[in-house]
């Protein structure tokens, strides 16, 4: 995992927000060194060569030497974190960590699937990919960059687990041994579409239409009661 790469860093003696904010403008990110129970200090870094080593292969587990402007000191370091801004994704903070080359780290590691599934292919399983990365002990000089697991031969509702990885003898799995990596699940039937009962849906216009007429026919009926005392009234003066 070691690269030879050189990231060039200035120790920063300015701090706060304005000259963090200066050094970001200028194309730089500020950072810490920290780490081996020495003091930690500031620094400002070129973001470009940050994202270089971010974006080779190993990634954050690439082990580089970090130089100082100016001193003559060096160290091999690793990117422990680092932040973004969550609208333009640019760095903002990277922290590094001193890496010793004789004294085991612990680091994660990303799994591979490799081949197409039995399950998958010939059975019209789907392949869950659940356990994506793994947590590994061992000195800097062996970190694996990845580690590929084939999954050529699961068939359906079979899984590998973390167990089944394939590592070298002085890398050690810190992950839980039996937690299931990838499994061929049997895909979910789709549901059967709900029948709509047209019968009694069509009913009920018909139940409201009748409900409407039969108040018609009340208030015809009442109007009609009302008229028959005017007309005996009129009868009566006539008389």
């Amino acid at each position: 995992m070691s690269k030879n790469i050189v990231v060039e860093a200035l120790e920063r003696s300015e701090l706060g927000k304005n000259a963090a904010r200066r050094l970001r403008k200028g194309g730089g990110v500020p950072g810490v060194v920290y780490g081996l129970d020495r003091p930690p200090f500031t620094v400002g870094v070129g973001a470009r060569k940050i994202e270089e080593v971010l974006g080779l292969e190993t990634g954050r587990n690439t082990i580089f030497t970090l130089t100082l402007t100016g001193q003559d000191r060096s160290r091999a370091v690793m990117i422990k974190a680092l932040q973004r801004d969550p609208v333009t994704e640019r760095l903002v903070h990277v922290d590094f960590v001193r890496v010793d080359l004789a004294r085991a780290v612990r680091v994660n590691v990303p799994v591979r699937l490799i081949g197409v599934a039995e399950g998958v292919k010939t059975d019209g399983g789907l392949l869950e990919f659940m356990h994506r990365e793994v947590e590994v002990e061992c000195l800097p000089s062996d970190i694996p960059e990845h580690l590929d697991l084939d999954v050529t031969a699961l068939r359906l509702n079979q899984h590998l687990s973390v167990k089944d990885l394939p590592v070298k003898e002085r890398v050690s799995v810190l992950d839980d041994p039996e937690a299931v990596v990838c499994v061929v699940a049997v895909p979910k039937e789709e549901a059967a579409p709900v029948v709509e009962e047209v019968a009694e849906t069509a009913a009920e216009p018909e139940v409201i239409k009748k409900g409407k007429e039969t108040a018609g026919d009340e208030a015809d009926a009442k109007k009609g009661e009302a008229k028959k005392p005017e007309a005996k009234k009129t009868e009566a003066k006539k008389a």
